[in-house]
Protein backbone atom coordinates (compact mmCIF):
# COMPACT_ATOMS: atom_id res chain seq x y z
CA UNK A 1 0.00 0.00 0.00
CA UNK A 2 1.36 3.27 -0.90
CA UNK A 3 1.26 6.53 0.86
CA UNK A 4 -1.76 8.05 -1.30
CA UNK A 5 -3.46 4.41 -0.61
CA UNK A 6 -3.23 4.46 2.98
CA UNK A 7 -4.20 8.47 3.50
CA UNK A 8 -7.19 7.42 1.42
CA UNK A 9 -8.07 4.77 3.97
CA UNK A 10 -7.11 6.92 6.84
CA UNK A 11 -9.89 9.48 5.82
CA UNK A 12 -12.52 6.94 5.28
CA UNK A 13 -11.75 5.73 8.74
CA UNK A 14 -12.26 8.95 10.23
CA UNK A 15 -15.05 9.07 8.54
CA UNK A 16 -16.69 5.99 9.70
CA UNK A 17 -16.18 7.19 13.12
CA UNK A 18 -17.84 10.62 12.81
CA UNK A 19 -20.57 8.82 10.50
CA UNK A 20 -19.97 11.03 7.65
CA UNK A 21 -19.79 8.60 5.19
CA UNK A 22 -22.86 7.88 2.34
CA UNK A 23 -22.87 4.54 1.05
CA UNK A 24 -20.40 4.59 -1.88
CA UNK A 25 -17.74 5.06 0.68
CA UNK A 26 -18.71 2.87 3.14
CA UNK A 27 -18.81 0.50 0.80
CA UNK A 28 -15.40 0.88 -1.03
CA UNK A 29 -13.77 0.83 3.20
CA UNK A 30 -15.89 -2.78 3.75
CA UNK A 31 -14.46 -3.98 0.17
CA UNK A 32 -10.75 -3.00 1.53
CA UNK A 33 -11.00 -4.23 4.67
CA UNK A 34 -12.22 -7.21 3.56
CA UNK A 35 -9.59 -8.05 0.76
CA UNK A 36 -6.21 -6.47 2.37
CA UNK A 37 -4.95 -8.16 5.61
CA UNK A 38 -2.39 -4.53 5.79
CA UNK A 39 -5.83 -2.08 5.50
CA UNK A 40 -7.17 -3.85 8.31
CA UNK A 41 -4.19 -3.10 10.61
CA UNK A 42 -4.21 0.42 9.47
CA UNK A 43 -7.68 0.34 10.52
CA UNK A 44 -7.51 -1.23 13.77
CA UNK A 45 -4.61 1.15 14.75
CA UNK A 46 -6.32 4.06 13.64
CA UNK A 47 -9.34 3.09 15.78
CA UNK A 48 -7.04 2.25 18.51
CA UNK A 49 -5.76 5.74 18.60
CA UNK A 50 -8.90 7.41 18.20
CA UNK A 51 -10.48 5.48 21.31
CA UNK A 52 -7.76 6.08 23.25
CA UNK A 53 -7.18 9.66 22.87
CA UNK A 54 -10.82 9.82 24.05
CA UNK A 55 -10.26 8.15 27.20
CA UNK A 56 -7.14 10.13 28.35
CA UNK A 57 -9.83 13.07 28.19
CA UNK A 58 -12.40 11.61 30.43
CA UNK A 59 -11.85 13.32 33.81
CA UNK A 60 -15.30 11.46 35.49
CA UNK A 61 -17.52 8.52 34.91
CA UNK A 62 -20.94 9.51 33.66
CA UNK A 63 -23.80 9.34 36.24
CA UNK A 64 -25.23 5.59 34.54
CA UNK A 65 -21.49 4.14 34.14
CA UNK A 66 -19.55 2.25 31.83
CA UNK A 67 -22.42 -0.24 31.46
CA UNK A 68 -25.16 1.68 30.99
CA UNK A 69 -23.37 4.07 28.25
CA UNK A 70 -21.86 0.62 26.19
CA UNK A 71 -26.00 -0.24 26.39
CA UNK A 72 -26.70 3.01 25.12
CA UNK A 73 -24.82 2.09 21.82
CA UNK A 74 -25.51 -1.51 21.57
CA UNK A 75 -26.39 -0.68 17.74
CA UNK A 76 -23.10 -0.42 17.01
CA UNK A 77 -24.18 2.38 14.53
CA UNK A 78 -21.15 5.40 13.79
CA UNK A 79 -22.98 8.85 14.05
CA UNK A 80 -22.08 12.00 15.37
CA UNK A 81 -22.70 11.96 19.17
CA UNK A 82 -24.02 14.31 21.31
CA UNK A 83 -21.31 14.01 24.31
CA UNK A 84 -17.45 13.23 24.67
CA UNK A 85 -18.43 9.91 26.91
CA UNK A 86 -20.63 8.83 24.03
CA UNK A 87 -17.58 9.10 21.13
CA UNK A 88 -15.10 7.55 23.34
CA UNK A 89 -17.50 4.46 24.39
CA UNK A 90 -18.28 4.14 20.27
CA UNK A 91 -14.34 3.89 19.60
CA UNK A 92 -13.75 1.70 22.19
CA UNK A 93 -16.73 -0.77 20.25
CA UNK A 94 -15.41 0.39 16.77
CA UNK A 95 -11.55 -0.71 17.85
CA UNK A 96 -12.93 -3.50 19.47
CA UNK A 97 -14.62 -5.31 16.68
CA UNK A 98 -11.96 -3.97 14.32
CA UNK A 99 -9.94 -6.74 16.52
CA UNK A 100 -12.72 -9.32 16.24
CA UNK A 101 -12.55 -8.39 12.57
CA UNK A 102 -8.87 -9.73 12.42
CA UNK A 103 -9.61 -12.56 14.67
CA UNK A 104 -12.70 -13.71 12.20
CA UNK A 105 -9.91 -14.03 9.28
CA UNK A 106 -7.62 -15.97 11.26
CA UNK A 107 -5.19 -13.53 11.62
CA UNK A 108 -3.13 -12.59 14.70
CA UNK A 109 -3.93 -9.74 16.52
CA UNK A 110 -0.66 -8.20 17.77
CA UNK A 111 0.71 -8.35 21.41
CA UNK A 112 1.22 -4.65 22.76
CA UNK A 113 3.85 -4.60 25.37
CA UNK A 114 4.61 -0.59 25.73
CA UNK A 115 3.13 2.72 25.19
CA UNK A 116 3.57 5.78 23.64
CA UNK A 117 3.78 7.93 27.32
CA UNK A 118 5.15 11.44 25.61
CA UNK A 119 5.83 13.35 21.97
CA UNK A 120 7.45 16.63 22.29
CA UNK A 121 7.43 18.70 18.87
CA UNK A 122 7.76 15.15 17.26
CA UNK A 123 7.50 14.93 13.60
CA UNK A 124 7.24 11.12 11.79
CA UNK A 125 8.14 9.21 8.73
CA UNK A 126 6.19 6.53 7.46
CA UNK A 127 6.99 3.87 10.34
CA UNK A 128 4.71 0.78 11.01
CA UNK A 129 3.22 1.87 14.51
CA UNK A 130 0.98 4.51 15.53
CA UNK A 131 2.65 7.86 16.84
CA UNK A 132 -0.06 9.48 19.08
CA UNK A 133 0.58 9.97 22.76
CA UNK A 134 -1.06 7.50 24.89
CA UNK A 135 -1.43 4.74 22.33
CA UNK A 136 -0.20 1.55 22.94
CA UNK A 137 2.35 -0.26 20.62
CA UNK A 138 3.50 -3.42 19.73
CA UNK A 139 6.46 -4.66 17.52
CA UNK A 140 7.40 -2.32 14.61
CA UNK A 141 9.36 0.38 13.38
CA UNK A 142 9.24 4.10 15.16
CA UNK A 143 11.07 6.61 12.67
CA UNK A 144 11.39 10.24 14.58
CA UNK A 145 12.05 13.32 12.36
CA UNK A 146 11.88 15.98 14.67
CA UNK A 147 11.68 16.50 18.84
CA UNK A 148 11.39 13.64 21.30
CA UNK A 149 9.65 10.60 22.07
CA UNK A 150 9.16 8.85 25.01
CA UNK A 151 8.49 4.76 25.31
CA UNK A 152 7.06 3.39 28.17
CA UNK A 153 7.74 -0.26 28.29
CA UNK A 154 5.68 -2.43 30.28
CA UNK A 155 8.33 -4.58 31.62
CA UNK A 156 9.46 -0.84 33.67
CA UNK A 157 12.05 0.10 30.95
CA UNK A 158 11.63 4.09 29.79
CA UNK A 159 13.26 5.28 26.24
CA UNK A 160 13.50 8.71 24.88
CA UNK A 161 14.17 9.02 21.58
CA UNK A 162 15.65 12.28 20.60
CA UNK A 163 15.49 12.89 16.37
CA UNK A 164 16.50 11.58 14.11
CA UNK A 165 16.37 8.37 14.90
CA UNK A 166 14.66 4.78 14.09
CA UNK A 167 14.09 2.05 16.41
CA UNK A 168 12.42 -1.14 16.39
CA UNK A 169 10.26 -2.47 18.86
CA UNK A 170 10.63 -6.25 19.44
CA UNK A 171 9.10 -7.06 22.89
CA UNK A 172 9.24 -5.21 25.94
CA UNK A 173 12.33 -6.19 26.62
CA UNK A 174 14.51 -5.86 23.41
CA UNK A 175 14.30 -3.04 21.04
CA UNK A 176 16.60 -1.83 18.07
CA UNK A 177 17.99 1.43 17.11
CA UNK A 178 19.04 1.63 14.02
CA UNK A 179 20.19 5.05 13.94
CA UNK A 180 20.00 8.08 16.26
CA UNK A 181 19.96 8.57 20.04
CA UNK A 182 18.27 6.44 22.27
CA UNK A 183 17.73 7.74 26.14
CA UNK A 184 17.08 5.04 28.71
CA UNK A 185 15.65 4.66 32.28
CA UNK A 186 15.55 1.01 33.44
CA UNK A 187 13.80 0.57 36.75
CA UNK A 188 14.28 -2.56 38.84
CA UNK A 189 11.74 -5.03 37.14
CA UNK A 190 13.15 -4.12 33.98
CA UNK A 191 16.98 -5.24 34.86
CA UNK A 192 18.16 -6.88 31.77
CA UNK A 193 16.55 -4.67 29.33
CA UNK A 194 18.46 -4.65 25.92
CA UNK A 195 18.86 -2.24 23.33
CA UNK A 196 20.59 -3.64 20.44
CA UNK A 197 22.26 -1.44 17.49
CA UNK A 198 24.18 -3.01 14.17
CA UNK A 199 27.51 -3.33 16.11
CA UNK A 200 26.42 -4.13 19.85
CA UNK A 201 23.98 -5.16 22.01
CA UNK A 202 23.60 -2.68 25.23
CA UNK A 203 22.03 -4.87 28.23
CA UNK A 204 21.28 -2.99 31.26
CA UNK A 205 22.11 -3.82 35.11
CA UNK A 206 19.73 -1.53 36.57
CA UNK A 207 20.79 1.95 35.13
CA UNK A 208 20.16 5.33 33.31
CA UNK A 209 22.06 5.45 30.25
CA UNK A 210 22.32 6.54 26.75
CA UNK A 211 22.86 4.83 23.55
CA UNK A 212 23.96 6.67 19.96
CA UNK A 213 23.92 5.27 16.46
CA UNK A 214 25.66 6.65 13.35
CA UNK A 215 23.35 6.69 10.65
CA UNK A 216 25.75 5.94 8.11
CA UNK A 217 28.15 3.59 9.84
CA UNK A 218 26.33 1.98 13.00
CA UNK A 219 28.70 2.81 14.83
CA UNK A 220 27.45 2.81 18.55
CA UNK A 221 28.00 4.94 21.57
CA UNK A 222 26.85 3.78 24.93
CA UNK A 223 27.40 6.32 28.06
CA UNK A 224 26.56 6.01 31.72
CA UNK A 225 24.71 7.85 33.72
CA UNK A 226 23.85 5.52 36.93
CA UNK A 227 24.11 2.26 37.78
CA UNK A 228 25.83 -0.38 35.32
CA UNK A 229 25.70 -1.54 31.35
CA UNK A 230 27.44 -4.64 29.69
CA UNK A 231 28.07 -3.71 26.24
CA UNK A 232 28.69 -6.78 23.81
CA UNK A 233 29.85 -7.70 20.49
CA UNK A 234 26.87 -9.98 18.47
CA UNK A 235 29.55 -11.89 16.96
CA UNK A 236 32.82 -12.57 19.33
CA UNK A 237 30.47 -11.94 22.53
CA UNK A 238 33.75 -10.20 24.00
CA UNK A 239 31.98 -7.77 26.41
CA UNK A 240 32.95 -4.78 28.79
CA UNK A 241 31.09 -2.97 31.52
CA UNK A 242 30.47 0.35 32.40
CA UNK A 243 29.84 2.02 35.42
CA UNK A 244 28.39 5.33 36.24
CA UNK A 245 30.45 8.15 34.70
CA UNK A 246 32.24 5.75 32.06
CA UNK A 247 31.40 5.35 28.48
CA UNK A 248 32.47 3.04 25.32
CA UNK A 249 32.32 3.43 21.58
CA UNK A 250 32.16 0.44 19.12
CA UNK A 251 32.97 0.40 15.47
CA UNK A 252 33.08 -2.60 13.34
CA UNK A 253 33.85 -5.53 15.12
CA UNK A 254 36.19 -3.98 17.24
CA UNK A 255 34.93 -3.59 21.01
CA UNK A 256 36.37 0.00 22.47
CA UNK A 257 38.25 0.89 25.66
CA UNK A 258 36.17 2.28 29.14
CA UNK A 259 36.50 6.33 29.23
CA UNK A 260 35.97 8.53 31.25
CA UNK A 261 32.12 10.27 30.16
CA UNK A 262 32.20 13.34 28.58
CA UNK A 263 29.44 15.74 29.49
CA UNK A 264 28.74 17.03 26.54
CA UNK A 265 28.96 13.99 24.16
CA UNK A 266 29.24 13.96 20.41
CA UNK A 267 25.77 12.54 19.63
CA UNK A 268 24.68 13.63 15.72
CA UNK A 269 25.46 15.08 12.85
CA UNK A 270 25.07 18.43 11.85
CA UNK A 271 22.37 19.06 9.54
CA UNK A 272 22.24 20.35 5.46
CA UNK A 273 21.48 23.81 5.11
CA UNK A 274 17.95 25.34 4.07
CA UNK A 275 18.04 28.01 1.88
CA UNK A 276 18.18 31.72 2.62
CA UNK A 277 14.82 33.71 1.79
CA UNK A 278 15.29 37.60 2.33
CA UNK A 279 12.74 39.92 3.23
CA UNK A 280 12.44 44.06 3.31
CA UNK A 281 16.24 45.20 3.40
CA UNK A 282 18.30 42.19 4.94
CA UNK A 283 21.97 42.94 6.67
CA UNK A 284 24.00 39.98 7.59
CA UNK A 285 26.87 40.02 10.30
CA UNK A 286 28.96 38.88 7.45
CA UNK A 287 28.44 42.47 5.56
CA UNK A 288 31.56 45.12 5.76
CA UNK A 289 31.72 46.40 9.19
CA UNK A 290 29.53 43.23 10.95
CA UNK A 291 30.96 40.49 12.60
CA UNK A 292 29.71 37.75 14.88
CA UNK A 293 31.55 35.22 17.55
CA UNK A 294 30.16 33.46 20.98
CA UNK A 295 32.42 33.50 24.12
CA UNK A 296 32.78 30.87 26.98
CA UNK A 297 34.01 30.23 30.54
CA UNK A 298 34.54 27.88 33.00
CA UNK A 299 35.83 24.28 32.77
CA UNK A 300 37.34 24.03 29.03
CA UNK A 301 36.62 21.54 26.67
CA UNK A 302 37.55 20.80 22.97
CA UNK A 303 33.96 21.40 22.35
CA UNK A 304 34.80 24.97 19.89
CA UNK A 305 33.63 26.11 16.74
CA UNK A 306 34.61 28.83 13.83
CA UNK A 307 31.21 28.08 11.84
CA UNK A 308 28.67 28.02 15.07
CA UNK A 309 27.59 30.08 16.96
CA UNK A 310 26.98 28.29 20.89
CA UNK A 311 24.95 29.09 23.23
CA UNK A 312 24.79 27.36 26.52
CA UNK A 313 23.49 27.93 30.39
CA UNK A 314 25.43 25.41 32.29
CA UNK A 315 24.07 23.50 35.68
CA UNK A 316 27.38 23.90 37.15
CA UNK A 317 28.42 26.82 38.42
CA UNK A 318 32.08 26.50 37.17
CA UNK A 319 30.53 26.20 33.33
CA UNK A 320 31.25 25.76 30.07
CA UNK A 321 28.59 29.08 29.53
CA UNK A 322 28.70 30.20 26.46
CA UNK A 323 27.26 33.97 25.13
CA UNK A 324 26.62 34.51 21.64
CA UNK A 325 27.62 38.31 19.77
CA UNK A 326 26.37 39.73 16.90
CA UNK A 327 27.11 43.03 15.10
CA UNK A 328 25.42 44.88 11.90
CA UNK A 329 26.39 47.46 9.71
CA UNK A 330 24.08 50.33 9.40
CA UNK A 331 25.63 51.37 6.72
CA UNK A 332 23.74 54.47 5.22
CA UNK A 333 20.39 53.58 6.87
CA UNK A 334 19.19 56.97 8.13
CA UNK A 335 18.21 57.18 11.65
CA UNK A 336 14.47 57.48 12.71
CA UNK A 337 14.17 55.62 8.81
CA UNK A 338 13.42 52.15 10.30
CA UNK A 339 9.98 51.38 11.04
CA UNK A 340 10.18 47.68 11.88
CA UNK A 341 12.98 45.15 12.58
CA UNK A 342 13.75 41.30 12.79
CA UNK A 343 16.55 39.20 13.68
CA UNK A 344 16.99 35.90 11.72
CA UNK A 345 19.00 32.85 13.45
CA UNK A 346 19.41 29.59 11.81
CA UNK A 347 19.60 27.12 14.32
CA UNK A 348 21.27 23.66 13.34
CA UNK A 349 22.46 20.84 15.57
CA UNK A 350 26.02 20.44 17.54
CA UNK A 351 25.95 17.07 17.93
CA UNK A 352 26.82 17.86 21.78
CA UNK A 353 24.97 16.89 25.17
CA UNK A 354 21.49 15.43 25.13
CA UNK A 355 18.49 17.14 24.09
CA UNK A 356 16.45 15.31 27.10
CA UNK A 357 18.30 17.34 29.43
CA UNK A 358 16.77 20.39 28.44
CA UNK A 359 13.69 21.65 28.62
CA UNK A 360 11.67 23.97 26.29
CA UNK A 361 14.73 26.68 25.72
CA UNK A 362 13.97 30.25 26.41
CA UNK A 363 16.69 32.85 24.71
CA UNK A 364 17.03 36.67 25.27
CA UNK A 365 18.21 39.33 22.88
CA UNK A 366 19.80 42.08 24.14
CA UNK A 367 21.20 45.49 22.56
CA UNK A 368 24.38 47.05 23.52
CA UNK A 369 23.58 50.83 24.56
CA UNK A 370 27.50 52.33 25.02
CA UNK A 371 28.88 53.05 21.39
CA UNK A 372 31.85 52.61 22.57
CA UNK A 373 31.71 48.64 23.09
CA UNK A 374 31.38 48.26 19.23
CA UNK A 375 34.66 47.68 18.29
CA UNK A 376 35.36 44.09 18.74
CA UNK A 377 36.36 41.66 16.78
CA UNK A 378 35.68 37.33 17.03
CA UNK A 379 39.47 37.09 16.20
CA UNK A 380 40.44 38.62 19.55
CA UNK A 381 36.65 38.72 21.96
CA UNK A 382 36.89 36.07 24.65
CA UNK A 383 34.93 35.38 27.94
CA UNK A 384 37.26 38.00 29.78
CA UNK A 385 36.93 40.72 27.36
CA UNK A 386 33.76 40.52 25.72
CA UNK A 387 31.31 43.58 25.39
CA UNK A 388 29.18 43.88 28.97
CA UNK A 389 29.48 40.54 30.21
CA UNK A 390 28.93 39.37 33.14
CA UNK A 391 31.58 36.45 34.27
CA UNK A 392 29.94 34.48 37.09
CA UNK A 393 27.27 32.86 34.57
CA UNK A 394 26.20 32.06 31.16
CA UNK A 395 22.90 34.75 31.39
CA UNK A 396 23.75 38.16 32.92
CA UNK A 397 25.28 41.04 31.35
CA UNK A 398 25.71 44.81 32.62
CA UNK A 399 22.48 46.27 32.74
CA UNK A 400 24.06 49.98 32.28
CA UNK A 401 25.23 49.06 29.17
CA UNK A 402 22.71 46.84 27.88
CA UNK A 403 18.57 47.01 26.76
CA UNK A 404 16.70 44.01 26.81
CA UNK A 405 15.20 44.25 23.23
CA UNK A 406 13.19 40.54 22.58
CA UNK A 407 12.88 36.84 23.57
CA UNK A 408 11.87 33.34 21.57
CA UNK A 409 11.78 30.09 22.32
CA UNK A 410 12.92 27.03 21.16
CA UNK A 411 11.29 24.06 22.03
CA UNK A 412 12.53 20.85 23.74
CA UNK A 413 14.15 18.52 21.03
CA UNK A 414 13.99 20.95 18.25
CA UNK A 415 17.48 21.84 17.06
CA UNK A 416 16.92 22.90 13.70
CA UNK A 417 15.32 25.78 11.93
CA UNK A 418 14.62 29.41 11.75
CA UNK A 419 14.12 31.04 15.42
CA UNK A 420 14.45 34.92 15.93
CA UNK A 421 12.37 37.80 17.36
CA UNK A 422 11.03 41.27 15.51
CA UNK A 423 9.55 44.35 16.76
CA UNK A 424 8.94 48.37 17.41
CA UNK A 425 11.97 47.73 20.82
CA UNK A 426 14.58 46.72 18.12
CA UNK A 427 13.48 49.02 15.45
CA UNK A 428 14.02 51.78 18.28
CA UNK A 429 17.19 50.87 19.37
CA UNK A 430 18.59 50.55 15.75
CA UNK A 431 17.21 54.35 15.01
CA UNK A 432 18.54 55.21 17.92
CA UNK A 433 22.50 53.84 17.65
CA UNK A 434 24.53 56.67 17.25
CA UNK A 435 27.67 55.22 15.06
CA UNK A 436 25.44 53.09 13.00
CA UNK A 437 27.22 49.88 14.13
CA UNK A 438 24.88 47.77 16.07
CA UNK A 439 25.96 45.03 18.46
CA UNK A 440 23.39 42.76 19.87
CA UNK A 441 24.19 39.81 22.55
CA UNK A 442 21.88 36.31 22.67
CA UNK A 443 22.03 34.20 25.24
CA UNK A 444 20.12 31.31 26.60
CA UNK A 445 17.98 31.46 29.96
CA UNK A 446 16.99 27.93 30.23
CA UNK A 447 19.69 25.83 32.30
CA UNK A 448 20.18 21.97 31.92
CA UNK A 449 18.65 19.39 34.34
CA UNK A 450 21.77 17.92 34.80
CA UNK A 451 25.54 18.14 33.27
CA UNK A 452 25.97 17.12 29.58
CA UNK A 453 23.02 19.16 28.27
CA UNK A 454 22.14 19.69 24.55
CA UNK A 455 24.31 22.98 23.12
CA UNK A 456 22.30 25.05 21.27
CA UNK A 457 24.16 26.75 17.80
CA UNK A 458 23.50 29.19 15.42
CA UNK A 459 25.15 29.56 12.11
CA UNK A 460 27.53 32.24 11.88
CA UNK A 461 29.00 34.19 9.06
CA UNK A 462 31.45 31.92 8.46
CA UNK A 463 29.34 28.49 7.77
CA UNK A 464 30.18 27.44 4.57
CA UNK A 465 26.35 26.66 3.76
CA UNK A 466 23.99 28.21 6.35
CA UNK A 467 22.66 31.63 6.24
CA UNK A 468 24.60 34.18 8.51
CA UNK A 469 22.31 36.09 11.17
CA UNK A 470 20.06 38.48 9.53
CA UNK A 471 18.84 41.45 10.66
CA UNK A 472 15.68 42.23 8.40
CA UNK A 473 14.88 46.34 8.38
CA UNK A 474 11.66 47.96 6.82
CA UNK A 475 12.40 51.48 6.14
CA UNK A 476 9.64 54.18 6.07
CA UNK A 477 8.33 54.78 2.55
Amino acid sequence: MNDTERDELLELAHGYLEGSLDEEQLHDLEVRLDAEPEARRIFVDFTHDHAALHWRQIAEPTDGGIAENMEALSDLQPRRLPTLWQACAAGAIISLLALVLLQSRGETVPRTFAAMDKTESARWESGDLPTSEGVRLHAGILKLTRGLATIAFDSGAEVILEAPAELELVDQMNCLLHSGTAVAEVTEPAKGFRIETPTAEVIDHGTRFVVNVDRGTGATKTQVFDGLVEVKLPDSRESVHLETGQQNFVAGNKLGDVMPEIKEGTWLRAERPLARGPEWKTLTTGDPGGDDSYVWGGRPNDHVSDELLLLKNSQDLAGPHRKAYLRFSLGNIIREQIVNAELSLRFTPTGWGLAALVADSHFLVYGITDDSLDDWTHKTMNWENAPANVLENGTDLLPDKTILLGEFTVPRGVQSGTFGMRGKKLARFLNDDQNRMASLVVVRTTMETRGGGLVHAFASSRHPSLPAPRLIVRLEE
